[in-house]
């Protein structure tokens, strides 16, 4: 192996190339230095990602402060003093800071299924940086990976690579021209909302999914437009990722078990989880989880690096977990993504029994008649249809749309992440808002009674805006609020106010305005910045309702 390494220095040499050299050390970052000079970088914008690195060898940087431009695909490189707290930190081995900037995409996403890696500040850049390592617009890491030692293989063939399909037989014709009858009956009753869907298509997302229900016009349609993953079409009957859209289904749970007499949403998480006490974290309630305004925000959530990994690690990182000592609860929005739901599931647990996944399939999915939904995929499940998951996509901010792999994976598909991994179609998605808004009773039994459902959809936090236009929430829900302003609008300008749905990490949106009698679930694997995001579904909204006479 030394000879190997000896001889590749040796013809970089001669060919006028850095000799490579280990990753971060000294030499490595002078020739990063000398590799991106010229690559314009703006500071002011630039996401600054922090490393540290748990096993720097001698001579090697201990902090290492990278600078992405995701604009242009720019990169910097630094070590020594950061100076202003950046705005992700990564705590990691300089083996997976290798794989993290130089890894493919499916390796990048498995860094976070596991323990090894820890993560603090906002974690959606994450997603757009990856966009940017694997497009690598400016060449700067094919130039950095030859001049730098092991480094990861430029690819992984595992089982996300795309499998051939057989060639398409009657049935598939048949299924196609089902598929594009929805279609064109879902034109002939909503040409704005679907010409607004289409002029997305290719732009900020590759395809959507629908379903919408209208009581009054006896409207009730499924379509698909578009690709759900490179060149596998979206059908009605693919499993999106619902994102935060899945918490919704938790807050049904809670509200069941509210109904029985066995839980307070006042009461402290501690009161069902003993060992969930010390350092604060009994002073944290379900109230605070349920409307995002516990004393821990975002940035501090403790599974950032391990949302996907094994149940017993992410409760160990939750019994360790500390509130801000200053931190004032209900006083300002502090959305968690993944910590919050991970409790109620394990409250849900205790109180019941069963799983959280269990419990959700037969207690909440079962009732509402959401038979192609799945809390989680079993291996086989997730075996048999790899290939034909949608993807998210992200997009915007001027860079080309780019297939990621981020919750597509085994075990981010097969392991529960509360509030988070539901896959279903958007017919089954439908199914579930629609039997809220006839007051808890689904299409194969009741779900919650009707006081239960205004409990939980009625406005609890109130009056608390943030940077992303959340406003009013229920318990589990997010209230419609154009009242207060054009960034809080959240579904639609025509919406009523009594209207209750949830976002799905700039993808997903599913909502009941019970006044119009009207349900809609959409879903565009294409994930773009919140200002796009909002404006596009803005969009469709406005334009379903027009369409519905709703206006």
């Amino acid at each position: 192996m030394r000879g190997d390494a000896e001889s590749r220095a040796n013809a970089a040499s001669r060919a006028g190339t850095p000799a490579p050299s280990p990753l971060f050390s000294a030499r490595w970052l002078r020739c990063a230095a000398d590799l991106t000079a010229a690559e314009p970088v703006d500071e002011g914008s630039a996401v600054r990602l922090g490393l540290c690195l748990t096993d720097a060898p001698a001579g090697t940087a201990e902090r290492v402060l990278v600078q992405a431009d995701l604009s242009t695909g720019h990169l910097r490189f630094s070590d020594g003093d950061w100076g202003e707290r950046p705005a992700l930190v990564l705590t990691l081995s300089v083996a997976d800071a290798a794989v993290f900037l130089f890894g493919d995409a499916v390796r990048r996403v498995r860094l976070f299924e596991r323990d090894g890696v820890r993560l603090e500040g906002v974690f959606l850049f994450v997603f757009f940086l990856d966009r940017m390592l694997q497009q690598d617009r400016t060449g700067v890491l094919a130039r950095l990976r030859a001049v730098t030692t092991s480094l990861p293989p430029p690819r992984d063939a595992g089982p996300h690579a795309r499998r051939p399909h057989p060639a398409p037989g009657r049935a598939d014709a048949e299924e196609e021209e089902n598929e594009e009858e929805a279609r064109r009956q879902a034109e002939q009753i909503l040409p704005r909302a679907l010409a607004v869907l289409r002029a997305e298509l290719g732009r900020s997302t590759p395809g959507a999914q629908l379903a919408v229900v209208h009581r009054a016009s006896g409207t009730r349609l499924s379509v698909a437009l578009g690709d759900c993953r490179p060149g596998v079409p979206f059908t009605r009957a693919a499993l999106p990722i619902w994102y935060c859209c899945s918490k919704s289904v938790g807050a049904v749970a809670v509200g069941q078990l509210w109904e029985r007499g066995l839980l307070d949403p006042m009461a402290p998480v501690s009161t069902y989880l003993p060992w969930f006490t010390g350092d604060g974290r009994e002073t944290i309630t379900l109230y605070q989880l349920l409307t995002h305004t516990s004393a821990v925000p975002m940035g501090l959530d403790p599974l950032h690096g391990t949302m996907a990994a094994p149940v017993a690690l992410r409760r160990e990182r939750l019994r360790t977990m500390t509130v801000p000592p200053d931190a004032r609860p209900g006083t300002r929005i502090a959305y968690a993504p993944w910590w919050a739901w991970f409790l109620i599931a394990e409250v849900v647990r205790a109180l019941d029994g069963r799983d959280y996944e269990r419990y959700l399939t037969e207690e909440v999915l079962a009732p509402c008649g959401m038979d192609a939904t799945r809390v989680v995929l079993s291996p086989r499940e997730y075996r048999d249809t790899a290939d034909r998951l949608p993807l998210i996509h992200l997009a915007g901010g001027g860079a080309p749309i780019q297939a990621t792999h981020w919750y597509a994976t085994e075990a981010s598909c097969t392991r529960p992440i509360p509030g988070l991994n539901i896959r279903g179609p958007m017919s089954d998605l439908a199914l579930f808002f629609e039997a809220l808004m006839d007051g808890g009773e689904g299409l194969a039994g009741r779900v919650l009674r009707p006081q239960t459902v205004m409990a939980l959809t009625a406005r609890h936090r109130v009056g608390l805006v943030d940077a992303f236009g959340n406003a009013d929430w229920g318990l589990g829900f997010r209230n419609e609020s154009h009242h207060l302003g054009e960034i809080c609008t959240a579904f639609s300008h025509h919406a009523s106010l009594r209207t209750f749905g949830h976002y799905g990490l700039w993808t997903s949106s599913a909502f009941a305005d019970p006044d119009a009698g009207l349900v809609v679930a959409l879903h565009l694997n294409g994930k773009t910045w919140q200002e796009e995001h909002q404006t596009r579904m803005i969009a469709f909204g406005d334009a379903l309702y027009e369409d519905l006479g709703l206006t």
